[in-house]
């Protein structure tokens, strides 16, 4: 038998680069004063502090952030993902040493959560989704309450609202309507039809705003004694807004009474106040004191007026988010730029005075990210630090912090960079035909030249360090680095007309070979010293994106937009493999070393061994479009995407097994089949149920086997006998999870749990919560199973489990009790040490002026 081929996996390190996602909202968290804000940023989410521009705190993610919604404390952040998961966070800790993981991640949708809500309490959190379903989750517990279904579009936007002592979910989506939910009874009790999708919608008091084609309103009213009808909408009237495309999101500020507008493709943002019950009839009165015989009643007029306009600094506003604070309206943009924007203006209803211009106060965070894409990407000769270039700066990063260390702004549309020898310059191309060089011992650009009208796509070092090589449209040119005054600056030496757009090339290590990928999907191999033709290699059908040269100058590998990554031998200029991506490919490399090829795509990163023609590793990389360049150096790997983000890979001590990676990618599209039927369960079910689910029934095995003390489980698990075994796997399953778990249970295995569950409960007392789980559970989905078992085995289990609740209910009692009587006695020690110091220092004070007075007299 021969030996296997080992491989290491290479996982992702950090995300970096990003300010604020253009598929995410921004939002402050409340706690006052307001100067922490939380973003999505693909992967992960950012905590940042406006006051001194920093980010204070970083939480990862496994799928990417779509909406984030604090709760109304501050203590708790919800989001929702991509993949229709909704994760809770703890906010009280804002500090960089918290952890970055979730305290419990839901999964009960198909598709992309589109919006979040917390209850007042901070207790449940409703989620919707691009699947038209809404859930409620319960935090305490980990589980799902409700889940409705009766929408027939994606959900635009939920709301909790408390109406006559009682609390109701509303929710609106594309399908034009908007429903109102009863928490207590679980019904659809009241529908609003509109006439388009809606996008957004506010409550206030008993006023509905709605942003469908304008900004409807419509009063709702519910009277709880009406048996027939019980609700009532009337339509009050529309607001006029000064911009004419739709408007996407409203917002209230609470305690104010003021909405903020702002429109799908405008960067105006509108401002109405809505009048409190008195000012609206002052309103009224000095209304009908004008006309007499105008309307009675309160119209749009008393109650709503129109307020200031302003714009943000961009022409689109993703998202906004505004708060109140001691007397000031700060209203957060999130820009499509990758920046955010904070604008603040004082609120001056009570005056009635009208803002000028200069009242709003607008500030641009000067986080660290670029506000272009990203289009090169490189390490440094000791991997220290990377250099990332676009069409607004260059930015070097601190490869193991992943800050900004650097940042030399710039007007060039760059496309490509290289670290120069001695990592303390950097040369960059850009589309426009410029090179450019700068020293980064001073942060400034040192010379700009021009070597011609068309696009410079590539650069590359010799590997002697005396000059590089760079395309510009049909020319390959030749540079050599000199010294003047003491400067590094370069001069075009040489130059060849290769008849077609070149958009890579490469120069081999032993400074023998040039090589150019062009426009016409081939690849040309000249001579470095004399520029003479030496191969060409055909085989792509599209043109040629990258290419790269092994480090032993025997293969070269080329990537086009034909999903195909190539790998030649540059000795006969024949191809030895073609190995297919799952879609169109921007950049490809050789690890250093190594005839391993990383190449990157959309949205995956692929890593190939050239040599046995096989795919390693498959990792999950940018996300809302292609990824933009990549950069490799050693076991580092970095890549930058259009979802604004830069991410390093660096490879692991972890052995990879090829057979074990194809199962765990079949097992993955297993789960994504299952996530797509549709079920009317609140979770969803997922790999890791079905794991949990194989390891009850062993515990159970373990349970029934009369030998099971000499069982090795029973050692791993630390437990003395089969009982404690099955209870420590029951109680170690998620409680998202348990219904699943137990749903695919065998008929016989739920006939052997019930009387398991019952010993449990005898012998472990504050198992209680467990086994009332796990009985539910088995009579949801056990039903028939359960009737046919033994009623006095299940009346013995209810007769116990009412026993060990009340147990429960007086130790909770007592030691509530005890708390108290603890926190009363610290309390008066408190008051204790307190009249102490009060009364030493009146003492303190009574001898010091006792001292001045002898002094004053011993003086006379």
């Amino acid at each position: 038998m021969g030996l296997t081929k080992q491989y290491l996996r290479y996982s992702q390190e950090g995300i970096f680069g990003v300010v604020a996602s253009k598929t995410c909202n921004a939002a402050f968290i409340q706690k006052r004063p307001y100067r922490f804000v939380v973003t999505g940023g693909a992967n992960i989410v950012n905590v940042w502090d406006i006051k001194f521009q920093r980010r204070l705190r970083t939480l990862k993610c496994e799928s990417p952030a779509v909406v984030v919604e604090p709760s109304p404390s501050g203590k708790k952040l919800a989001v929702g993902h991509f993949n229709g998961g909704v994760s809770i966070y703890d906010m009280s800790d804002l500090s960089e040493d918290a952890s970055p993981e979730p305290d419990v991640t839901f999964e009960g949708h198909t598709s992309e959560i589109t919006c979040l809500s917390w209850d007042p309490s901070e207790g449940q959190v409703a989620s919707g989704s691009k699947d038209s379903r809404v859930i409620v989750w319960d935090v305490v517990s980990e589980t799902g309450l409700l889940k409705f279904t009766e929408h027939k579009g994606i959900i635009t936007r939920i709301r909790y609202w408390n109406c006559k002592d009682e609390q109701f979910l509303v929710t609106s989506s594309f399908d034009t309507t908007i429903r109102i939910w009863s928490i207590a009874t679980k019904l659809n009790v009241h529908t609003i039809p509109c006439t388009i999708q809606i996008r957004d919608f506010e409550i206030h008091n008993d006023v509905f705003i709605i942003a469908e084609a304008n900004i409807k309103l419509f009063r709702v009213t519910y009277n709880a004694e009406e048996s027939y009808d019980a609700w009532q909408t009337d339509e009050m009237g529309i607001l006029l807004r000064h911009s004419h495309d739709r408007p996407a999101r409203t917002q209230l500020i609470d305690g104010t009474g003021v909405m903020m507008v702002v429109g799908v493709k405008s960067p105006v943002i509108e401002v109405f106040r809505f009048s409190s019950d008195e000012q609206a009839a002052k309103r009224r009165a000095k209304r009908l004191k004008k006309n007499p015989a105008d309307e009675q009643t309160l119209i749009l007029k008393d109650i709503v007026r129109r307020g200031e306009t302003f714009k943000a600094s961009e022409e689109k506003i993703k998202s906004i988010t505004a708060v109140y604070e001691k007397g000031m309206i700060k209203v957060l943009c999130c820009l499509p730029s990758n920046q955010l924007e904070c604008i603040s203006f004082p609120e001056l209803e009570q005056h009635g005075q009208k803002l000028d211009s200069q009242k709003f106060v607008s500030s641009l965070m000067q986080f660290d990210g670029h506000k272009k894409l990203v289009r090169g990407l490189v390490f440094s000769s000791d991997k220290t630090a990377i250099l990332s270039a676009s069409g607004d700066s260059f930015k070097v990063w601190n490869r193991a912090s992943l800050n900004c260390i650097l940042n030399i702004p710039h007007e060039y549309p760059v496309v490509c960079c290289k670290f120069c020898p001695g990592d303390r310059h950097f040369i960059a191309g850009s589309t426009d035909g410029h090179i450019i060089l700068a020293d980064i011992s001073t942060g400034t650009i040192t010379q700009v030249e021009s070597c011609g009208s068309e696009n410079v796509w590539a650069i590359d070092i010799f590997n002697t360090n005396m000059g590089f090589a760079a395309c510009n449209g049909t020319l390959a040119q030749i540079f050599d680095f000199s010294m003047a005054e003491g400067k590094l600056r370069f001069d075009l030496t040489r130059q060849l007309d290769v008849q077609d757009n070149i958009l890579c090339l490469k120069v081999s290590n032993n400074m023998k070979f040039l090589a150019v990928g062009l426009l016409d999907s081939t690849i040309k191999i000249f001579y470095l010293d004399t520029l003479k033709f030496h191969l060409s290699m055909y085989g792509h059908s599209l043109p040629i994106v990258s290419l790269d040269i092994s480090y032993d100058n025997n293969l070269l590998v080329s990537c086009s937009g034909d999903k195909t990554v190539k790998v030649w031998g540059l000795d006969f200029g024949d191809c030895h493999c073609s190995m297919i991506h799952t879609d169109g490919l921007v950049g490809c490399s050789f690890l250093d070393k190594t005839h391993l090829v990383c190449s990157v795509a959309k949205d995956s990163l692929n890593i190939y061994d050239a040599d046995s023609h096989t795919r390693v590793q498959t990792i999950k990389a940018h996300i809302g479009g292609s990824s933009t360049c990549m950069g490799s150096k050693s076991f580092y790997i970095a890549s930058a995407g259009r979802d604004q983000t830069i991410r390093l890979f660096n490879r692991t001590q972890e052995i990879l097994v090829l057979d074990d990676e194809r199962e765990q990618e079949r097992e993955q599209e297993l789960e994504n089949e299952t996530k797509a039927e549709d079920t009317d369960l609140v979770t969803l079910a997922t790999v890791e149920g079905e794991k949990w689910a194989d390891k009850v029934i062993e515990a159970i095995d373990v349970y029934k086997d009369p030998n099971a003390a000499s069982n090795p489980l029973l050692a791993a698990y630390h437990s003395k006998d089969g009982q404690e075994f099955l209870y420590k796997n029951l109680s170690q399953i998620k409680a998202a999870e348990l219904q699943h778990s137990l749903m695919m249970l065998p008929m016989g295995y739920v006939e052997d749990l019930i009387p398991a569950l019952y010993s449990i409960l005898q012998n472990y007392p504050l198992s209680v919560e467990l086994v009332v789980r796990c009985l539910s559970a088995l009579t949801k989905f056990h039903l028939i199973t359960v009737r046919s078992m033994d009623s006095r085995v299940l009346g013995s289990i209810t007769a116990l489990t009412s026993s060990r609740l009340r147990e429960l209910e007086k130790m909770v009692l007592v030691n509530k009790a005890a708390l108290e009587f603890l926190y009363d006695d610290e309390c008066e020690k408190e008051q204790e040490q307190m009249f102490r110091e009060l009364a030493g220092e009146r003492k303190r004070k009574r001898k010091k002026k006792e001292k001045a007075i002898k002094r004053a007299i011993l003086l006379v």
